[in-house]
């Protein structure tokens, strides 16, 4: 207890951990919103369109999902299994 009588908050043993993990985490999120984002700014630019969502939603899409989010940006605008165009753009 400290001086207020609230007891102390401490980090130690494996908690020091899981809050390094979450930090990084988060920090990783970030960094693949933005660069999503980027790119399907830049895809919307170039290609006249994108598939499913504008550039911001993509953003907040991998943001919450991270990896799996990331996935499903790539399969539907990088990978083979995509159309030729666009809905839009047809």
């Amino acid at each position: 207890m400290n001086s207020f009588g609230l007891p102390e908050i401490t980090v130690g043993g494996f908690g020091f951990f899981a809050i390094a993990y979450g930090v990084f985490v988060f920090i990783v999120h970030v960094i693949m919103a933005l660069a999503v984002n980027g790119d399907a700014k830049r895809l919307l630019s170039s290609r006249g369109g994108l598939f499913l969502f504008g550039p911001f939603l993509w953003g907040w899409i991998v943001f919450i999902f991270g990896l799996a989010g990331l996935a499903l940006y790539w399969a539907v605008h990088h990978s083979t299994l995509r159309a030729s165009a666009p809905p839009n753009a047809r």
